[in-house]
């Protein structure tokens, strides 16, 4: 009987054995690299209302800071060594239910930090106004959020 293969039989065998092994190497090697490989950084968001809360962090990930409100100052990281504040806070777009009238304080704005070492560190903000003519109680007056970086 005529074989109409450019291969030999058993040359063939031994080259579907070979791509077999390569194709299993490859996929150990992936597989092997993903798990053991380093994991992407992550952005955690926070908002003004989880004032007093704790947040967890690995080294490299990123932190954003959402103020409901543009009456915050905002002091920033109590150690840059841990927590670096990456730039200046920015207003966001003004919310369909903020008027353009100005001093309603309505206009949010965040802050972005990036976790650079193992740490901790707490960003802080006060505001003496918590709406229009209206002087915050003291439960209001101060945000405060704990950065565990690990």
């Amino acid at each position: 009987m005529a074989t109409t293969s450019r291969f030999p039989r058993g040359r063939l065998a031994w080259l579907a054995v070979g791509a077999a092994v390569a194709v299993a190497v490859v996929g150990c090697g992936t597989a092997l690299s993903a798990e053991h490989g380093p994991r992407p950084h992550v952005t955690a968001v926070v908002r003004d209302s989880q004032n007093g809360r704790t947040v967890h962090l690995a080294v490299g990930d990123h932190l954003k800071l959402i103020m409901s409100s543009d009456y915050w100052n905002m002091h920033g990281s109590s150690s840059a060594a841990v927590l670096a504040q990456d730039g200046r806070a920015h207003f966001l777009p003004r919310p369909k239910n903020c008027p353009n009238i100005p001093g309603l304080g309505c206009v949010p704005f965040e802050t972005t930090f990036t976790a650079v070492a193992k740490g901790t560190s707490v960003i802080t903000a006060s505001r003496q106004t918590c709406g229009e003519a209206l002087k915050c109680q003291p439960p209001q007056e101060h945000f405060r959020l704990t950065v565990v970086v690990g």
